[in-house]
């Protein structure tokens, strides 16, 4: 996947097409992790940035992950090398076309989080938003990670994931982090 990104990226860019210029937003810090113009994220305490991923910025697709704990080197189910952290927060923003499609999405991210554990929903308002929550009880399928959580949302035609994955002897609060990861995202 990643040489068809590569491709993707050089085509565009002989192309002439780029992202375009962020909007600034004056009221959003500097030492927050901007995802194009639609929502800026604080790295929760015990937490690194790890990866971000905006290559598909131009299809309007971001994507991040911060970590807890050292990397352990794995092999995982496709065989290939990774690393497993005591946590990882993950967190997806899709630009859509329309407020239907940016639902259709969320529900489409909900129903594939119930196939791979076996979870509990809930809902959770932060800052007078409703966040869809999956408390993920247990991986149903080959998984390095044994559960965590999971909020969903459509702000706008804005589609929105946030997993929270942990390792059994993760000695963290899972719900209280994800909430306060919650807390810490600002929407433009």
């Amino acid at each position: 996947m990643r040489k068809h990104l590569g491709i993707l990226l050089a085509l565009l860019l002989l192309l002439g097409c780029a992202p375009p210029e962020p909007i600034e937003h004056p009221d959003w810090a500097d030492d927050w992790f901007r995802m194009g113009d639609v929502v800026a994220a604080e790295t929760p305490d015990g937490f690194a940035l790890n990866e971000s991923n905006d290559v598909l910025s131009i299809a309007g697709l971001y994507y991040a992950t911060w970590t807890a704990g050292e990397g352990e080197p794995i092999t995982n189910a496709q065989g290939s090398d990774a690393l497993l952290y005591d946590a990882q927060i993950y967190l997806l923003v899709k630009e859509c076309d329309s407020v239907e499609e940016a639902n259709a999405n969320v529900s489409d991210w909900m129903r594939r989080e119930t196939g791979s554990y076996a979870a509990e929903h809930t809902a959770l308002t932060i800052g007078g938003r409703e966040w869809n929550v999956l408390i993920l009880q247990e991986a149903l399928s080959e998984n390095p990670y044994a559960g965590g959580a999971a909020a969903f949302i459509a702000v706008g035609t804005n589609a929105i994931s946030v997993e929270l994955l942990c390792r059994p002897d993760w000695d963290g609060d899972t719900e209280a982090v994800l909430t306060t990861f919650l807390s810490g995202l600002h929407f433009a």
